[in-house]
């Protein structure tokens, strides 16, 4: 399946490869290409659900702090781009900030544009932070204010390469993931709850 937000650079790039081919087949053959590349890059495979707290992203793991609850993903062209809820909750809050396109894993990236949404949760405010980088300029919502989500439900799209910031309640779960860990959205646990609260 390929990601709402997602298909529209497959439709161009594929109607573009059949109009060339009579008279540029060098281009149509380039374009032929691309658009596969971007059925790789926008593909939304189904995927089972973990127990526990899951993965927003797919991608590595670039930092982890306990302290603070964070848990920081960062996303190439080849990882899936989807964005996943990582616990049941209401969407509280859908806030886009406008900012630079650094590439994802500089010092510079928390200055880039992205799209925060929180979720008030059974543990507490949860929140999910889609960057764009130099690559990705868009992100794509897929969840309204005031929503209620269930844990693996899909939030958004980034397009192409960025970074997925998850800042859980510190105080009520374990982080059970490492900086260089490799993720699937909805598939990897990585925290669980303290209290045996719910999740």
């Amino acid at each position: 399946m390929i990601a709402k937000g997602g298909r529209v650079f497959i439709v161009l790039s594929a109607a573009g490869a059949a109009a060339s081919f009579p008279f540029v087949p060098a281009a149509s053959a380039a374009l032929a290409v691309l658009s596969v590349l971007f059925a790789i890059v926008f593909r939304d495979p189904r995927r089972d659900i973990a127990p526990g707290i899951v993965a927003p992203a797919d991608g590595v793991v670039r930092d982890v702090d306990p302290s603070s609850g964070l848990v920081s993903t960062y996303l190439s062209l080849r990882n899936v781009h989807v964005t996943r809820a990582p616990i049941e909750g209401l969407v509280e809050r859908r806030e886009l900030r406008r900012g630079g396109h650094a590439p994802a894993f500089s010092r510079k990236t928390p200055a880039n544009e992205k799209l925060e949404i929180v979720l008030r949760t059974a543990i507490g405010r949860v929140s999910v932070v889609q960057m764009t980088g130099a690559i990705a300029r868009r992100i794509v919502p897929y969840v309204q204010e005031g929503q209620r989500v269930l844990k693996g439900d899909k939030l958004g799209l980034i397009r192409f390469g960025s970074r997925v910031d998850l800042h859980l309640p510190a105080d009520r779960v374990a982080i059970l993931v490492s900086k260089g860990d490799r993720l699937r959205a909805g598939s990897s646990r990585i925290a669980e709850v303290r209290d045996g609260g719910s999740e």
